[in-house]
């Protein structure tokens, strides 16, 4: 078993990632609305559609964020990897679901590996696949 003192070193660089892609999407959010914006002032349709898209779906991740099911995929609730959200930290589909070309609608209910009706977030850092364990750069 892992002493406290581990324990609490995980949970620390766990809050470290959490804050550091939050200000990711945070940069990404006033991206997404200044390109919103600039495509509307140009009259550009699809750059505006684009941009709404990105926009909502860095709003999700915030959300999810907020809930405290950020990094887990919509569709299976495995990880996904450090290293994917920090190239694309909006993203709701693990590598495996991604390959899989759907796009899921949102879960409903919470469900965890070990099917206790646990979000896979809730799983103490250093135990998943994902931002806890240290998966990525």
């Amino acid at each position: 078993m892992a002493s406290l003192q581990t324990l609490m070193q995980d949970y620390d660089q766990h809050l470290t990632r959490l804050e550091e892609l939050r200000g990711l999407l945070e940069e990404r959010r006033a991206a997404a609305r200044a390109d919103l914006a600039a495509a509307v002032a140009a009259g550009s349709a699809t750059l505006a559609a684009l941009a709404s898209r990105q926009s909502t779906a860095v709003e999700a991740a915030l959300a999810r964020m907020d809930r405290g099911l950020y990094g887990t995929c919509l569709r299976c609730g495995a990880f996904i990897p450090y290293g994917v959200l920090r190239r694309v930290p909006h993203e709701q589909l693990c590598p495996e679901c991604g390959q899989a070309g759907e796009i899921p609608a949102p879960r409903t209910a919470l469900v965890g590996a070990s099917g206790g009706g646990r979000p896979e977030a809730a799983v103490p850092p250093g135990q998943g696949q994902g931002i806890e364990a240290g998966n990525g750069p």
